[in-house]
């Protein structure tokens, strides 16, 4: 008899971590596509002496326009210092993409769930949106919590690195201190994920999401159910709302949020996903069509953009 029925549920925090190459540079609205318009006709340009000039920012600059792209996962390794544009990016940020210039907080909310969802490469992020369940910390709790983590890691990394990991994920979603600097350009911030509340003391801003759109949700759902549990039929709302790496936990979603979501789910999917909630369940059930998660994605920006489908 085997050890165990069941497999083993994939880990959110990655074994393979990255925890710099930001050079605790916040994320900036028009590096994205800048970074992506340079790969198309130099895939090898982050290495390249003209990548300065190209992409018209500083050294330091053009490692974190690099380092977005890859935990962004909007471009990926290619082999022999090169990088090249994911499907995701290319409908994004193309002259003729779903949001050329990052414009839509859609794609604020988006972003934000490919930096800290399932299989991101930032072991930072995806520690605090998912494992780290304090309501309210300080900074140096959230560094402790996070080093505490990187244990199990072959190698971890010194609490100077997480120091820095940590103040630049604070750059992009909080006011740290209550001052503005140059991480004021981050988008990410409008989302009101996280909100100071004192010296060096942060809260996660747990309530329903306004202008969270449902294809969003709807594509995390879909992408957080066939890492985790991509065999199954039926998936719990508990998983969706508390699992790690759930829309729930990324998006800090109460339960009453997500069950208004949910409640528009068959319509919205054609009946490819369809949520049934009874006395004796609450759970989200998988047709017989396939799930598509791109496709919630384009129709939502199409429709936006008053293109038909």
């Amino acid at each position: 008899m085997p050890a165990t029925l069941f497999p083993a549920a994939p880990q959110i925090l990655p074994p393979s971590p990255t925890f710099a190459g930001h050079s605790t540079f916040a994320l900036r609205s028009g590096w994205l596509k800048k970074g992506l318009d340079a790969l198309e006709t130099n895939g090898a340009i982050f290495n390249a002496p003209e990548s300065l000039a190209v992409l018209g920012v500083g050294k330091n600059m053009v490692g974190a326009i690099r380092h977005w792209l890859l935990t962004t996962r909007l471009a990926r390794e290619a082999g022999h210092g090169r990088v090249e544009a994911t499907d995701l990016g290319r409908r994004l940020f193309a002259d003729d993409g779903w949001d050329t210039f990052w414009e839509d907080e859609a794609t604020s909310w988006l972003l934000h769930w490919q930096l800290t969802g399932p299989q991101t490469p930032s072991f930072t992020w995806a520690y605090t949106f998912n494992v780290f369940r304090e309501w309210e910390w300080s900074r140096a709790a959230l560094i402790d919590a996070v080093l505490g983590a990187t244990h199990s890691l072959s190698r971890s990394p010194s609490r100077e690195t997480v120091d820095r990991d940590v103040s630049c994920l604070l750059q992009c979603y909080a006011v740290e201190g209550g001052s503005l600097g140059d991480d004021l350009d981050c988008p990410l911030r409008a989302l009101g994920l996280i909100r100071p509340v004192g010296k060096n003391l942060f809260r996660f801003q747990i309530e329903a999401k306004p202008t969270l759109p449902a294809a969003v949700f709807y594509y995390a759902l879909s992408r957080f159910w066939n890492w985790k549990w991509a065999d199954a039929r039926t998936l719990t709302v508990w998983e969706i709302c508390y699992g790690e790496g759930s829309p729930g936990q990324v998006f800090k979603l109460p339960e009453n949020a997500v069950y208004e979501l949910l409640d528009g789910l068959e319509s919205a999917t054609q009946g490819r996903l369809r949520f049934e909630d009874t006395a004796q369940t609450r759970q989200v059930v998988l047709g017989d069509k396939p799930v598509v998660p791109l496709e919630f994605l384009e129709s939502f920006y199409a429709a936006r953009r008053g293109v038909s489908q």
